[in-house]
Formats: structure tokens, sequence, C-alpha cells
């Protein structure tokens, strides 16, 4: 059997085995958290999966077509937090059409689940964690011309070193470097979901910024998927974990955070303006993730994505993230629009009692 483009190592941390006609099970793997959660993406990777499988196994016993319906958008809240370990999947079918059908989604699992639980038995007392409602459509259905609106990114992406501004991908793999764009530097090591690819952002984005300057900074990166360090291809289910993946923006949310907190205090003009942005100290836990998938990928995948990402206004330690994913070529392939908010980042790695909800 062909491994898969996007790993063996993704393909098994997002496993969905059925238990009966509506209920599957899932375990959540610990090489793909933020400190001790997992992560948000990873975990809408799994519940993308729990739709693929689902109506792969209806559509075999209810008509023939070329390829079952596929997810083509997703909105998920997270409402507690989750755990490692083994989760409970239940489907519940909205409406079914022939050519847009919608299934309500909930991961459950034990409260207070311990980290070594190996297994959980359907029926026993769960907790939903996650709920999502998911849109599908077969891929039959999304023949023809694509037209397209008129649109572009503005401001538009750093450029490369070709003649032309665009980017050398070869030598950016290769180097590390090509025009304005870099490898960002590896993440702190209890980021383990963020382990699994390579980021390049334009250089400027990466040094010491003031306070004022890392509040208004455009976030824009060029991903390839590594499982584990070994190169790997975007999948569709990649592409979900990927639209919840931005440490960069992560850092301006936390700026943003941190001037609000100084105002709070009374700091304002140019001292406040002039800090240096501290990382670190803040956790960033998605509370809504609405996911529009505007191009499928083919099935051998694809090598580079590109992700921009803003944050309009934070509020009250809440924010908002919209992220705009785009291959080489600038089709878009997939819009997200999430709300976060920004805590302290101890919360992350303490007990359920101190943690589990928001």
């Amino acid at each position: 059997m062909a491994q898969p483009s996007h790993s063996s190592l993704f393909e098994k941390a997002m496993t969905v085995i059925p238990i009966d006609s509506s209920t599957y099970s899932a375990n959540l793997d610990p090489a793909w958290c933020i400190g001790t959660v997992p992560h948000g993406g990873y975990t809408a990777s799994v519940l993308y999966r729990t739709a693929t499988i689902h109506f792969a196994r209806k559509y075999t016993t209810r008509k023939q077509l070329a390829r079952s319906p596929e997810p083509i958008g997703l909105q998920i809240s997270f409402l507690r937090r989750t755990f490692t370990g083994p989760a409970i999947l239940t489907v519940q079918e909205i409406k079914l059409g022939s050519r847009v059908s919608t299934i309500h989604v909930t991961l459950s699992q034990k409260p207070n689940q311990p980290a070594t639980t190996k297994k959980l038995a359907y029926g026993s007392e769960l907790e939903i964690m996650v709920a999502a409602f998911i849109t599908m459509s077969p891929p039959d259905t999304e023949q023809g011309p694509v037209i397209k609106g008129l649109w572009d990114l503005s401001p538009p992406m750093p450029h490369g070193s070709l003649s032309d501004g665009s980017i050398d991908f070869k030598a950016l793999a290769e180097d590390g470097i090509d025009g304005t764009w870099v490898l960002c530097p590896q993440t702190p090591p209890a980021l383990h979901a963020a382990k699994h690819l390579r980021i390049f952002s334009p250089s400027h984005t990466l040094s010491a910024m003031r306070l004022e300057d890392r509040t208004k900074q455009i976030v824009d990166q060029w991903a390839q998927f590594a499982p584990g360090g070994k190169p790997a291809k975007w999948s569709n289910e990649a592409v979900l974990y990927l639209a919840d993946m931005f440490p960069a923006a992560l850092t301006r949310m936390e700026a943003m955070e941190t001037s609000r907190l100084l105002a709070l205090e009374g700091e304002t003009g140019s001292a406040k303006s002039m800090m240096e942005v501290p990382f670190g100290q803040f956790w960033f836990p998605t509370v809504t993730m609405n996911v529009d998938l505007k191009t499928r990928l083919p099935p051998q995948g694809v090598e580079w994505l590109h992700s921009r990402v803003v944050t309009r206004m934070l509020r009250g330690s809440r924010a908002d993230l919209d992220v705009m994913i785009l291959d080489q070529k600038g089709e878009l392939i997939a819009t997200s629009s999430q709300v976060a908010l920004v805590v302290d980042g101890s919360r992350n790695i303490r007990g359920r009692q101190d943690s589990g909800r928001l």
C-alpha cells in the first residue's frame, strides 16, 4: 500500500476507527500538542477524516459515485480543553442531499482523563469537548471552469530572488533563504505540533521589533509539511492543520495583549512603543474555527502552501484571526476565520481543575 502524501506519521495520528454506523474512535497524539493540549488544527484534521470515512462507508451501500462526498466547510466550536489519548466521535446526519449534505460531529472524552488512559468504553461517562457542523459535497459535482472575482493580496506578498519578483522555491528549500524569505528558527520545545512543518517568513518580521510595530505587522509565511521532521506533502486533511499554525501571528497577538495590559496600567506613549515584545508568557486557545475549503488538493499533494494571517482587533483578551491559504500558482486553497483567547500560558500545563474551562 502506497504511503499517503502527508506521511504515514500524520496518517496514524488522525486514524479514525468505526465502532458502529454513527460512532468512531480516535487517539489524540501527544506529538501534535501545544503544551499538553492537542492542537486545534490537528483536531480539525481528525474531524475532517471522520466525516470522509463516514460518507465513504455510507456511499458504498447508498449509491455509486466516482468519489464519495468530502468536506467543503467546517464550523468548529472548541468547548473544552481536549486531552491526549482516546476520544469518541459521534456523527449525526442533519441533511443528506445529492449536491450538499450536512452532518454534526462531536468529539467526546472522559472528564479529567489521565494521560495513561489507553481506551474508552463506548457509553461510559463522556463529555463533549469539540462540536462541529461539517458541510459535504461530492467532487463530481464541482466540474467545469472556475470563475474568479477581482481580488489580490494587499499589500503584495514579499518578493523572492527571481527577475519577476517570484520565489525560487528550490533555493528556498535547499539554502533556507531566497530574496527576503528565510527559514524561521525552531519553535520552543513545548510547541510539539509546530515541529511538523518548516516555515519561511520575510526576514524583517523575524528581527526584534518595538511593541507598536509588532502589533501592526502583516503575517506572511510559506510552509512545507514535515511530520516528525521528514519531508511530506500537503493534503486536504493537512490544510486543516495549517489553517491553525502560524507562530508569527501568535507573536503579534502577544504584542497586542501586552500593549493592552500596559494601557490598563497607565503605560502610554513612547515608552510603551519602544518596548521589545516578550514571547512565551501567553497561551492562545481557539474558541471557534470556521474553514471554507475552496480547492481540493491533488491526491499526490503539494509541496508548498502560503498563509496570510490578519488580526483586526484584540478586545478583552479576545482576538480574531483571518487566514488565507494559497498554492504556488496563487490559487486560493482555503480561508479560515477564527476566534482565539489570550490567556496566561501556564494554564496550558496545569490540571483540568485550573484550565479546563475558559
